[in-house]
């Protein structure tokens, strides 16, 4: 049994489905399954192959999501940190204007163009290089500064990767890739001025390489808390579509006759009102003029003997076969069918003639006729059916019950006037005004 789920990235993406994944309740990704990784606290490879696909889509999405919200956050923060510049050493200012402008903005450039073109790889290396950059800036301004507002400068590279790690939505090996190269850049910066100036700083460095260490626990616990987020959106997904179908299943079993499979006399009256009344809807007398509506109640003849001679079995057999034979012949129609109660049927029809309505009542009696016949008897039938039909004009908004009493008694004449026939009745056309029928309603 399969469930269509919309499987959002909760945590890291917005509420918007990012996928549909089909989910085998008899294999790996149902609720139970869910409940077994929450509790184990699984790692992603141990996911199911199908479950792991779905959750590393949702991270993608999270990018795609969130990507020019980071970007163009990277590229403030970058350029803002110019005023830091100004008030530090104005002079050097203008360096770090340059250098931002040749390494930070056209990062934040490719980044955009390829979230655009769904470039994932692209996009995921652009938004860690533009943190990196921006780390290899500030080292190199740092190298001119005097030595309190270098280690000042070094140590906003260690903020950076602090903020990095929690931020970024990257998995664990990415954030570890992430803080390797930011390392080995600021080091490279700092290096480059030599080894007096490398030692110099040493103890700023340092404190760079802990900071980033020390956020990746951090990280790792973010990247567990949005796995749990995934799992646990994943299981109310799931646990609603389950109620929906639920709901559905208890749904039809109370508008579907057990025995048969038809609809049954609840379904039959609400969609009475809904597509042959059509009640609530708008009314335009117009419409309606000259329209018919026929309702027909259809009762096996001598259905009881039938059942003692061959059993009840075989009796239920008959109703099955009669009642899917009488859909059959109303469903072509456009007639709405159902099980009215033991061996009798309704129908009703809204038509544009009585002779239509007439028509469907012959063919609906020739149907059951046909159902079951004795061949070693001239294919004699061994059941039929009477119809009594009601017809009444649609304007004339006669209620149901009233076109249910009259298809009874004409059902019960063609009964006294020898069964397997049609007995119609129509009802007087009278012409109500509209505003008289709204007052009614």
């Amino acid at each position: 049994m399969g469930v269509s789920v919309s499987v959002t990235g909760g945590g890291f993406v917005d509420d918007a489905a990012v996928a549909a994944v089909e989910l085998d309740k008899a294999g790996q990704l149902d609720v139970a399954a869910i409940d077994k990784i929450v509790r184990d606290g699984a790692r992603l490879r141990d996911y199911p192959r199908d479950l792991a696909a779905k959750y590393e889509e949702a991270r993608e999405q999270t990018f795609y999501n969130e990507y020019v919200f980071l970007f163009v956050l990277g590229c403030v923060v970058s350029f803002a940190t110019i005023a830091v510049d100004i008030l530090v050493d104005p002079y050097l200012a203008r360096e770090g204007v340059i250098l931002r402008l040749l390494t930070t903005t056209p990062v934040t450039v490719i980044g955009l163009y390829a979230g655009a073109r769904r470039w994932t790889t692209v996009m995921k290396i652009a938004l860690g290089a533009g943190a990196v950059t921006f780390m290899g800036v500030l080292a190199h301004m740092a190298l001119h500064l005097p030595a309190a507002d270098a280690a000042r400068y070094l140590l906003a590279t260690a903020t950076v990767v602090a903020i990095a790690n929690i931020t970024l939505p990257f998995s664990l090996r990415g954030q570890a890739i992430f803080n390797s190269a930011a390392i080995a850049l600021t080091f490279a910066v700092v290096a480059w001025g030599g080894t007096a100036v490398l030692q110099q700083h040493f103890r700023d460095l340092a404190v760079l390489v802990i900071v980033a260490f020390a956020t990746l626990p951090i990280a790792a616990r973010v990247e567990r808390l949005r796995r749990l987020n995934f799992l646990l959106n994943l299981r109310t997904n799931l646990v609603g579509l389950e109620l929906v179908e639920a709901n559905n299943s208890l749904r039809h079993l109370s508008e579907t006759d057990a025995l048969t499979g038809v609809a049954n006399r609840r379904s039959f009256e609400a969609r009475y009102q809904n597509e042959i009344a059509r009640e609530g809807q708008a009314f335009d007398l117009s419409a309606i003029e000259g329209k018919n509506i026929g309702l027909m109640m259809i009762d096996l003849d001598h259905f009881k003997p039938f059942n003692d001679m061959h059993g009840h079995q075989a009796g239920d057999v008959c109703l099955q076969m009669v009642a899917r034979s009488l859909e059959q012949v109303c469903d072509a129609r456009g007639a709405i069918f159902a099980r009215y109660g033991g061996e009798e049927f309704i129908a009703a029809i809204r038509a544009d003639t009585a002779d239509q309505i007439v028509a469907l009542a012959e063919e609906a009696r020739a149907s059951v006729s046909s159902t079951l016949t004795r061949d070693c008897n001239q294919g004699r039938a061994l059941i039929t059916a009477s119809i009594g039909v009601a017809i009444a004009p649609a304007s004339a908004f006669f209620p149901r019950e009233e076109l249910i009493e009259m298809a009874d008694a004409a059902l019960y004449s063609g009964k006294n006037a020898g069964r397997n026939r049609v007995e119609v009745v129509e009802a007087m056309p009278f012409a109500p005004s509209a505003a008289a029928f709204e007052a009614e309603r």
